[in-house]
């Protein structure tokens, strides 16, 4: 196996999911902070008073928008590079990594129909499960693969998954399930960048 392909395919796939990663813890700090500022805006609009917040809910919902825009730029840049990376690997290696991807395109279609607000939140949340399980699959084959140089990074991208879906799960508890579930997934997106950043530096 060529390792100059294997390391560059393997940095666009980290590079793509550290933006898109990045962008969404970010853009989970600010997303509340700016619905607030809207909604402070809206009630100051409709008393016909100056709004208290100023340009700050502005500035606040343009950075936000260039958020969205980051998740999105990352995930096309993980898809391309897991296209591209499939075709250096072994057969076998190569169709758990079309699984990977068919997984990435399918979660950002989640994120997408997430934000149309004539689609239900439920389907876009039975779309991001499917491509969860199918992340689960594929990383699962890659770190049992005897022909996958990254496979010890391929099981912790294996366990971030099953984090995701326990933190899914939780996510149904009153009160506290929320919180549950950021922080589960918080420390699953930091395992996929660990992971793929084993799999970037294997030995091939």
């Amino acid at each position: 196996m060529d390792k100059a392909s294997w390391s560059r395919e393997t940095k666009k796939i980290f590079n793509g999911i550290l933006l898109f990663s990045l962008a969404w813890i970010v853009y989970g700090i600010l997303s509340p902070i700016e619905s607030l500022f809207s909604g402070i805006g809206t009630l100051a609009s409709f008393s016909d008073t100056p709004d208290p917040m100023g340009g700050a809910g502005t500035t606040l919902s343009i950075i936000v928008y260039l958020l969205l825009a980051g998740i999105g730029v990352g995930y096309i840049l993980t898809i391309v590079g897991l296209g591209k990376f499939r075709t250096i690997l072994e057969a076998a290696d190569g169709k758990a990594i079309g699984s990977v991807r068919t997984a990435f395109i399918l979660a950002l279609v989640a994120v997408v129909l997430d934000y149309l607000p004539f689609i239900p939140g439920i389907i876009g949340g039975i779309v991001y499960l499917i491509a969860v399980i199918l992340l689960l699959v594929g990383y699962g084959k890659l770190k049992d693969s005897s022909t996958f140089p990254g496979s010890k990074g391929a099981t912790v991208l294996f366990i971030a998954m099953i984090l995701i879906i326990v933190g899914w799960v939780l996510d149904f508890i009153p009160l506290v399930g929320d919180w549950l579930d950021a922080v589960l997934t918080i420390i699953a997106y930091i395992m996929t960048l660990s992971g793929w950043n084993k799999i970037k530096n294997a030995a091939v």
